[in-house]
């Protein structure tokens, strides 16, 4: 697997206050250690810092206090995906499992639950057969989450034609989404969507730029270390949108780019490329 199960960890807005520390959060848990609150909180700040086993931790207590909570099983069994990632290959095969057990449960109860099943769709897309992967009830799993929203259903079909590399399928996609898009202008809880709607726009109607906008400055309000896009490629695409729109702050975001870009330990050649000759246009 590559690194791509960390977006599983889509969740609701949590009702303590960000400042109340995560040392505070495991006192208040010594004291109550059946306060479901605490727990998801806890669970949370360790998933932000990747320590994937104590995040489990704290997710499993949740299960064990209310295993039909859909939502619970689905912070335990994402979470479960993305230690996946880093656990050895003697270890990946039981967790994943755990993991689709306990996303398959979540979408179960909730018949209407969209990330537990598009968990499950990047897993089943992403994984090798004899790891369980199996895109065909992937396909099933997107065809689920189409009836619930038409646009994540298109999402999640554009993700798989894209991972199957199926070009007739992908740009048929393509077309599906900005036509949806444009009679239904949402942003997404889920940032990835974001960026992926807003390339999507820029690519397909010079015309909706402002639009692109829209979801790229969203995903750049929401990014964190869990986002699979870099920064460098979204300060480039509203670099790229703001010169052809006019906007004078189109320089300021392309600097940023190349900044990031250049700093990073995983040069992406393709990107400075595209950095330079933009850089170009704007000083001609």
């Amino acid at each position: 697997m590559n690194n791509t199960l960390f977006f599983l960890l889509i969740f609701p807005v949590f009702m303590f206050s960000q400042s109340v520390s995560k040392d505070s959060l495991i006192k208040i848990h010594k004291t109550n250690n059946l306060n479901q609150e605490v727990l998801i909180k806890l669970g949370e700040e360790y998933a932000a810092e990747k320590d994937w086993e104590k995040a489990i931790y704290y997710y499993d207590k949740l299960v064990n206090i209310d295993p039909e909570n859909s939502d619970y099983l689905y912070r335990l069994g994402g979470t479960q995906a993305a230690y996946s990632e880093v656990v050895n290959k003697f270890r990946v095969l039981s967790i994943i499992n755990s993991a689709k057990k306990n996303l398959i449960k979540s979408a179960s109860i909730d018949t209407n639950h969209i990330y537990s099943r598009w968990a499950l769709v990047q897993i089943l897309t992403e994984l090798p057969k004899f790891l369980g992967g199996n895109k065909t009830t992937a396909l099933d799993y997107s065809k689920e989450i189409y009836d619930i929203s038409k646009i994540h259903g298109l999402l999640a079909y554009y993700y798989i034609y894209n991972f199957q590399k199926n070009e007739g399928l992908i740009l048929d996609t393509e077309v599906k989404i900005f036509t949806e898009i444009l009679s239904n202008p949402i942003l997404f809880e889920f940032n990835h969507f974001n960026f992926v709607v807003g390339k999507l726009l820029i690519n397909t109607d010079t015309s909706q730029f402002n639009l692109a906008l829209r979801y790229l400055n969203r995903y750049l309000l929401n990014y964190s270390s869990a986002d699979r896009f870099s920064l460098e490629e979204v300060y480039y695409y509203l670099a790229y949108c703001n010169f052809y729109l006019g906007n004078n702050n189109s320089l300021t975001h392309l600097k940023k780019s190349r900044e990031i870009a250049l700093q990073s330990q995983k040069k992406n050649y393709n990107l400075l490329s595209k950095i330079e000759e933009l850089n170009k246009l704007m000083n001609l």
